[in-house]
This record gives C-alpha cells, sequence and structure tokens, in this order.
C-alpha cells in the first residue's frame, strides 16, 4: 500500500469558493427539458404545475446555486417571444433534429428555478437574433415599471421582476453561434452588451470564450486574445466563458489506459484556465473578470444526436466530476461559474428518468457530497502523493499525474476536505495534519465500488451511493486510507 501526506494550513485562507461553481446547465436538447424538466399540465407524471417533483425535491436537496438555459447551440436559433404567452408556435430544433413545441419559455423556467432556489443564467440569442430582442427579453424579466413588454410578464403570471442577473451574450459564437472570428464576434459582443448595460448596470454579462478542446486549432488558441484585444471595454465584460468536455473511450466499456489518462486531462483544463487568467490579466488589469466553465463534462462516443446525446453513468464519471472539482475550488480565485453539462438525461447528467420513474447518478453523490464547498474558504495545501505518468490531451508528452486530487475549505470551525484516489489499483494510506491547530474529530462519506464500470440503472438504482466513514482523530492529526478509484469527503472539526 502506497503512502501519502497531507497538509492543510487553516490560518492561511485564500479566496472565497463561490457557490456558482457547483452550478447546471439545460438545454432543449432531447430529454433534457422535455420529460427531464417539464412534464407538461396534462400528465400523468407527478408535477407541479407542469414541473417534474421527483427532479425538483432531487434538485432542491442539491442546492443548486445557478442554471444556465436554454442552450448550448439552441440559444443562438432560439427567439424567447416564442416561449411566451397562449398561443405558441411549434418550430424546428435545428441544431438537435427534433419539435420545439416552445411549451417551456421564461416564465416556466423561472418558475422552475424559483422552485428548485437557483438563479436563472440566460444566454441570448447573437448567431440569428438582435440587439433589441435581447434588449427586450431583458425588459420582460427585469423592468419593474411600466410598459407593454412587464405588462406582459404580468399577464402571465409574474407581477414582480424576475431580477435575472447573468446574462450570457451568445454560445460557442466560434461554431455553431454563428462561426464568428473572434474580431467580429467582439464587435457584436460590444453592439449587444451595451444596450443590455444600459438597460440595467447591475446585471453581469458572460463572454463567449474559446473551447480548447484541440491545441492544433489556432483559431481556438488565438481566440481569448484576439477577442479581448477588439472589445477593450472592461465595463462590459463580467465573466469569459470556456467550455471543456472529456472524451477517453466508451461509457462502460473503457480500457484501464483510458481511465488513468482521463485523470490527466484535468491538467489540459487547468492549462485552459492558466492560459485564460493570464489573458484577463493582460487586458483588464483594474477589474476582476471571472472564468465561467459554463459547460463542462463527459460526453461518451455513444452520445449521439440521434439518441438525444443520452450516455451511462459510471463511477469513473463522478471520479472526474470531483476532480474537475477540486480543480476548480483551487481556482476559486479567477473562476466564478461552472455548469456540468446537462442536468436531466443528457451527456454527465444528475438524474435519468423513463415515464414516472427516475434514479440518481454517481455524479449527482459527488455534488451532494462536495456541497459543503460552497461559499467556504479555500484553504493552503500541500500534497505529497504518488504519481503515474499519462498523456493528456492536447499535450506534447506524458504527464505526472498525482495518485490523488485534493481541495479544502473552511467554514467556521469545520474544514471540508475532498480527495479522489485516481489511480485504479493503488489504495493509498495518507497521513492528514494541520498547521498550528488540531483535529478534534472526524465524519465523512466514500462513493467507491468492486470498480470504476459500476454503474446505477432503474434494477439496481444504488450501486453505487456514498457510504460513511469510519475514521477517528488521533493527537490532533488523522491516519486514513483511501480506496483505490473512490471519492472522500471529509468533515474536520478543529480545536
Amino acid at each position: 500500500m502506497s503512502q501519502a501526506r497531507i497538509t492543510l494550513w487553516p490560518a492561511l485562507p485564500k479566496a472565497r469558493i463561490h457557490p456558482n461553481l457547483y452550478g447546471h446547465f439545460a438545454e432543449h436538447l432531447g430529454r433534457c427539458v422535455y420529460e427531464g424538466i417539464w412534464t407538461g399540465r396534462e400528465s400523468r407524471v407527478a408535477h407541479q404545475d407542469g414541473l417534474r417533483v421527483d427532479v425538483l425535491a432531487a434538485l432542491k436537496h442539491l442546492r443548486v446555486p445557478v442554471l444556465r438555459w436554454p442552450g448550448g447551440c439552441f440559444a443562438d436559433d432560439y427567439h424567447w417571444k416564442q416561449g411566451i404567452g397562449k398561443a405558441r408556435p411549434v418550430t424546428a430544433n435545428l441544431w438537435w433534429q427534433q419539435a420545439e413545441p416552445n411549451e417551456f419559455g421564461t416564465d416556466e423556467f423561472m418558475r422552475f428555478c424559483r422552485a428548485v432556489g437557483c438563479a436563472p443564467y440566460l444566454v441570448c440569442n447573437v448567431g440569428s437574433g438582435t440587439p433589441r430582442e435581447a434588449r427586450e427579453w431583458l425588459e420582460y424579466c427585469n423592468f419593474g415599471g411600466d410598459s407593454t413588454l412587464s405588462r406582459a410578464r404580468a399577464d402571465h403570471g409574474a407581477r414582480e421582476p424576475y431580477e435575472v442577473k447573468y446574462w450570457g451574450v451568445g454560445n460557442e459564437n466560434w461554431g455553431c453561434g454563428g462561426r464568428f472570428r473572434a474580431a467580429d464576434y467582439a464587435k457584436e459582443y460590444v453592439r449587444f452588451a451595451s444596450y443590455l448595460k444600459a438597460f440595467d448596470p447591475a446585471i453581469e454579462l458572460i463572454a463567449c470564450g474559446a473551447h480548447f478542446g484541440d491545441y492544433r486549432d489556432a483559431g481556438q488558441n488565438a481566440w481569448n486574445h484576439d477577442f479581448c484585444q477588439e472589445m477593450p471595454h472592461p465595463d462590459l465584460i463580467d465573466h469569459l466563458a470556456l467550455h471543456r468536455y472529456f472524451k477517453r473511450g466508451k461509457g462502460v466499456h473503457f480500457t484501464d489506459g483510458e481511465f488513468q489518462a482521463l485523470f490527466a486531462d484535468v491538467l489540459a483544463l487547468e492549462r485552459d484556465l492558466e492560459r485564460t487568467d493570464a489573458v484577463l490579466r493582460y487586458f483588464y488589469p483594474d477589474k476582476q473578470v471571472g472564468i465561467a466553465l459554463d459547460e463542462w463534462g463527459m460526453w461518451h462516443p455513444e452520445a449521439i444526436v440521434e439518441n438525444g446525446l443520452e450516455q451511462s453513468h459510471t463511477l469513473r464519471d463522478a471520479l472526474l466530476a470531483g476532480a474537475v472539482l477540486n480543480c476548480l475550488n483551487r481556482w476559486a480565485h479567477r473562476v466564478s461559474m461552472a455548469n456540468l453539462a446537462q442536468t436531466i438525461n443528457v451527456l454527465q447528467c444528475l438524474a435519468v428518468t423513463n415515464g414516472g420513474k427516475m434514479f440518481l447518478t454517481p455524479t449527482y453523490h459527488v455534488f451532494e457530497m462536495m456541497r459543503p464547498h460552497m461559499g467556504g474558504t479555500l484553504l493552503t495545501q500541500s500534497v505529497e502523493c504518488p504519481a503515474y505518468e499519462a498523456h493528456p490531451v492536447g499535450f506534447a508528452s506524458k504527464q505526472a499525474v498525482p495518485a490523488l486530487s485534493v481541495s479544502a475549505s473552511r467554514q467556521g470551525g469545520k474544514i471540508l476536505l475532498s480527495i479522489v484516489n485516481q489511480t485504479l489499483n493503488d489504495d493509498l494510506e495518507v497521513a492528514i495534519r494541520l498547521s498550528e491547530a488540531k483535529i478534534a474529530a472526524v465524519a465523512g462519506r466514500v462513493l467507491e465500488a468492486s470498480g470504476p464500470r459500476e454503474h446505477n440503472t432503474f434494477k439496481n438504482p444504488k450501486a453505487v451511493e456514498p457510504k460513511r466513514v469510519k475514521a477517528e482523530a488521533v493527537k490532533g492529526g488523522l491516519v486514513h486510507v483511501f480506496p483505490r478509484h473512490s471519492l472522500t469527503a471529509l468533515t474536520l472539526t478543529i480545536e
């Protein structure tokens, strides 16, 4: 059994971990919205004014902080007025090859967010829309005075403004959002942002940044630099969005090598953050512009348009989520939001439905176990552990990948320590100590299974779920064995 050491400094706090790092994303794609969130008011599935009650309960328990909607690629062909009122047209969903009944629109989404208790994040249509359309959407949602649009909102059941804070100005505008060059998108961004900020200066705007999936793509490598260079108005930008999808073998039938290489790809994500941080510091030195990783997650090859981008959900996927969240926690000084793709049924979702049935995925349990990090203060840490070599996507050579992924945060007299053992076959005995403090008590849970390919199903919905950890502090420290391919969340009470 290999050994490792973790040291934490409770007296050396770092940045606050914004709760929005634990956000989610729902697009009109496959069964994410229709069935996953919206059943309709005539459905036999238990619902609350058309919204699935089991999904509402699951997300409310998770304390989802923010939800991005309506896309994704769908956003840049979505015209919001088609989704309000009684006479709603059935339109074609351009990107995902399905009909769009427009039954779930702005007012339904706002009711959903309020029922869950999360902040709404709306993405405006830049690709096929206009600044006027975006500004009128903002007026419909946020204007507290008297206008035709605010009257329409009241007629649709919301007399008070929705007070939507987060507004995305387009999505993937280098691709499905209009195939812009960065400089051209910057000009469009200024047009849209100027009117949105003028109407409501309190909102926060998210600009489309790069997707670094292929480092051979010169346009993507230069996108953030070229956009910021042509957008010299720091008052118009609050966040720059990145996207990162992880792809290593099939959902269940992956190789051992693909398992290990997956965690090397978190190093590629960290390089995304480093490059973007450098660009933002250079172009906006006097303003803290956040990085919003507003689409991320596993994307297996079996998730295709024809099946609504549905895939299996294994322990491996959940461990990847834990490693990514640990990385984002450690970048809390710059990362301001992150949104897992996608909430229900699609890609790396939290839950899967089938008619009136639902089961939670292992990824759901990761978010629930790591939930206490939300709003906590990141702690300075030192991790000494074995490493293995793997080739991260986009790197020229193999890199050393730590066996442990770690982050720690403090709220009051308690520390949450989340640890992913990223090895396939090596249990790790870890000595944990605090500098200038002692551990008085320990509680926690572990997410593990006999193998990383284990997954939940309707027949066996609890194949992968958290179990209580038995651990006891000795002389103010702790020695604990972290099982192979597992996630452990420990709550340390300090004295």
